[in-house]
């Protein structure tokens, strides 16, 4: 067995005796392997120093996945972990890592509106060296009823704000106006303007992407069911920021066109997405062909189901 599929087999087993605090015998169940080939391994995780207080950054990924996923999809920056028992946990805790990485190297990052991007963010810990200055919002964030949108990242940046010590800077606006008039108006507004015009200079991004049947549009009341099927029938398979595309990456013209209070999308900057499980497949495979993103945090189930559809087989 090579060296990365090695550190694959190790990684598995690191993440399920120590994050998910499985036993030797579910370890050996969950992999197929003897439970006495499991105690072999955790002796040669502990020698590596795969393992210290927390599953050491570099082999928290599946090498070997991750290496075919970057020649097919084309993305330099791509994060695959174990899918394990809960791969919502495990996305969140990449992505936090991941995050961590891009606050030593850039002085200011955007933050697009994500239940998994808010769960990373939530995890950011305390470093010693950053670049970082300032996060900024890449959406506007209330609702039509005059809610915060529960899908923002606001209560993760809001930790990231205060662990960190920088700055957040929120699109105080709605992620989508009433009329394309409105939302003109809305752009042009001094503080509005200005945070946008702040998002569109962020030296890297990153964000979630959304399903069309379960897109932030329509959980929140601002599209009805009738006007997605139009968009799903229109053939969107997801969008960024309220923008929708189809499986090639095309943008779809949908009856929201116009209305965004959001950065530019494709945006000029590096982007990383986060994002995992069946309903994102097509997200991931749209997003990478129009170019949305140039990176992805995600789990080993879902990566193979992308690799499936860009590969032609699904």
């Amino acid at each position: 067995m090579d060296e990365h599929l090695n550190n694959s087999m190790l990684t598995r087993i690191a993440w399920l005796y120590y994050y998910e605090d499985k036993s030797q015998q579910e370890i050996g169940e969950l992999l197929g392997i003897p439970r006495i080939k499991v105690v072999r391994l955790l002796k040669v995780i502990r020698d590596k120093k795969i393992v210290e207080i927390k599953i050491a950054r570099r082999y928290i990924s599946l090498f070997e996945l991750e290496k075919e996923f970057k020649e097919i999809s084309g993305l330099a920056d791509v994060t695959i972990v174990p899918t394990g028992g809960s791969p919502s946990d495990n996305v969140a805790y990449a992505a936090s890592l991941r995050f961590s990485e891009l606050c030593k190297q850039y002085e200011s990052i955007g933050v697009g509106s994500s239940r998994a991007v808010s769960a990373a963010l939530s995890l950011i810990e305390p470093m010693k060296h950053k670049k970082v200055a300032r996060v900024v919002s890449l959406t506007g964030n209330t609702m039509p009823n005059y809610a915060v949108n529960p899908s923002n990242p606001v209560s993760g940046t809001l930790h990231v704000s205060r662990t960190l010590g920088i700055d957040y800077f929120f699109v105080w606006a709605p992620i989508i106006a009433s009329t394309t008039e409105i939302a003109a108006m809305l752009r042009k507004d001094h503080v509005v303007a200005s945070i946008i015009a702040m998002a569109n200079l962020v030296e890297c991004a990153i964000i979630g992407l959304g399903d069309v049947h379960h897109s932030v549009p329509l959980s929140r009341g601002l599209v009805n069911a009738a006007e997605i099927e139009e968009i799903a029938a229109a053939g969107a398979v997801g969008d960024v920021f309220t923008h929708f595309f189809d499986i090639k990456g095309r943008r779809v013209p949908t009856c929201i066109d116009g209305r965004s209070i959001t950065a530019d999308v494709p945006m000029p900057c590096p982007v990383v997405a986060v994002a995992y499980g069946e309903d994102k497949v097509f997200p991931i495979v749209g997003a990478i062909r129009g170019k949305f993103i140039s990176g992805v945090v995600t789990d080993e189930k879902t990566a193979m189901a992308v690799l499936e559809v860009m590969r032609g087989k699904a």
